[in-house]
């Protein structure tokens, strides 16, 4: 199996059937489709954008530099990519040393500081050293996984972003055995700067998507992007459809994009920080939010929370569309979301 297959394999999409509705305006009748495909953070990027036929060489330029700033991104914000700046941070965290980080990502690591907080722990990107205990700071994951006395040493430390500082500019953690891994939300970073991108070079209509989490610009002529929300007991199936609005992000959580199978036992690479244990509640958790960020974490927190707290959770993180689907195929949504799905 070629590198390529295998990713298509390992990240099939949670969110698929992008329905291409007609496009018209008034300036141009009969808009151009612009499309990229590229393999960044271990999945597979979409870049689908309509423009007018005379901007077709500016549209094409825009989507080149939103892939350079997709690898650039990856190198710098990928938790086992040497020489980027998670790798430079987690560094210096180990050795009890403070490193001077730029204005961009302290204010990123800030705004996981606060959706840390508002999910109650549950998303928490200072989990890393847990990450690599389960194995999944590799490209293949095989298991075993770890015991329950390495588990239980990992939470006796209980390392958290939270554990972070600012002097300024100046980084400092006071607890050693903190290690950034920002799998929860760097999608969602990652799209909302690509779209900010597209946005800055006049692209009006675009759909940006990294392994099946999307946010799109614009609509069809007042008619919005038109996505599928995949079943995760049957990926082949589409479960529902929804729409999106301009500027608004979905982002999907799941636990059978990544795992390992070990002694007739499925481990997911969501991790609850509280327990050190894999999520194992929902099979998946889908969040409709203008910020991709915002978004991405919450996904992440609600899937770890479960059918018994995921609704305390939203509220606390100020999540008004969720749809969760458990390990049985029971849908959970909120009302609003209730509105905006169309179930098939």
């Amino acid at each position: 199996m070629n590198t390529l297959s295998a990713l298509k394999k390992r990240t099939l999409p949670l969110l698929i059937m992008v329905c291409l509705l007609a496009l018209t305006s008034c300036n141009s009748p009969h808009p151009v489709e612009h499309r990229a495909t590229i393999v960044v953070f271990g999945t597979l990027v979409d870049i689908l954008i309509f423009s007018p036929p005379h901007q077709a060489e500016h549209t094409e330029q825009a989507i080149q530099t939103v892939e350079q700033q997709f690898h650039q991104f990856h190198q710098q914000w990928h938790a086992w990519e040497q020489g980027g700046i998670v790798s430079k941070v987690n560094r210096a965290i180990a050795q009890q040393q403070s490193i001077t980080v730029p204005d961009s990502v302290k204010d990123f690591i800030t705004t996981s500081q606060r959706l840390t907080q508002q999910s109650q722990g549950l998303f928490d990107p200072g989990i890393g050293q847990l990450v690599a205990l389960w194995g999944f700071h590799s490209e293949a994951w095989h298991g075993p996984p770890p015991s329950q006395q390495q588990i239980q040493i990992w939470l006796k430390d209980a390392p958290s972003l939270l554990d972070i500082s600012f002097e300024g500019n100046t980084l400092l953690s006071h607890n050693p055995k903190v290690q950034l891994d920002f799998g929860g939300n760097a999608k969602g970073l990652a799209i909302d700067l690509a779209l900010k991108s597209l946005k800055q070079s006049g692209i009006q209509n675009a759909l940006v998507s990294i392994g099946g989490d999307m946010k799109g610009i614009g609509s069809h002529n007042g008619t919005p992007w038109s996505i599928g929300i995949q079943n995760p007991l049957a990926p082949n199936q589409v479960l529902a459809t929804l729409s999106l609005k301009n500027g608004e992000s979905v982002m999907t959580s799941g636990t059978y994009q990544r795992y390992f199978e070990w002694q007739g036992v499925r481990y997911s690479h969501v991790l609850n920080p509280k327990t050190g244990a894999p999520a194992q509640s929902f099979a998946s958790v889908t969040v409709l939010h203008p910020n991709a960020i915002t978004a991405d974490a919450a996904a992440t927190a609600l899937l770890i929370a479960g059918v018994d707290e995921w609704e305390s959770i939203a509220t606390s993180m100020g999540i008004q569309y969720v749809f969760a689907i458990d390990q049985h195929g029971k849908i959970f949504q909120t009302d609003a979301m209730a509105k905006r799905v169309s179930l098939l």
